[in-house]
């Protein structure tokens, strides 16, 4: 959280993703709602962990548009543990096929959004997650 009591909230995509449409209007409405946003695109695991570290983030939005998420998500989820940043909402956004839900969330994915996913309700989980 930043200073000011403001939440931040890393957004990144698979370094090999081409697709950006969501997490750029999820960026938008982030800051709308008054959020502090780092957007980064392209991003390995060890990055996104030392982005993380760096900016100080509440949440790390992730959005995959291949099956990448498989091998990325434990390596974050380990970075963040190694760095005592466990308490960081991790959330999931893009082509994320149903079944594999239940398994993510088992390694620490707070919430997973699909392409129609109401960003609102994205929005509240962030407000009602990561008090000011």
């Amino acid at each position: 959280m930043s200073k000011n009591g403001t939440q931040r909230v890393l957004l990144v995509k698979h370094w090999i993703d081409i697709h950006d449409r969501g997490l750029r209007l999820i960026a938008t409405r982030c800051k709308d709602a008054g959020f502090e946003v780092v957007y980064a695109s392209y991003s390995r695991p060890d990055e996104v962990v030392k982005m993380a570290v760096q900016e100080d983030v509440d949440v790390i939005g992730m959005s995959f548009f291949t099956s990448a998420y498989e091998e990325h998500l434990p390596k974050v989820m380990q970075g963040l543990k190694e760095n005592k940043m466990g308490h960081v909402m991790v959330v999931l956004g893009g082509v994320i096929p149903d079944e594999d839900h239940e398994s993510l969330k088992a390694q620490g994915v707070r919430e997973i959004y699909g392409p129609g996913s109401d960003i609102n309700g994205f929005i509240e989980l962030i407000k009602a997650e990561v008090k000011k």
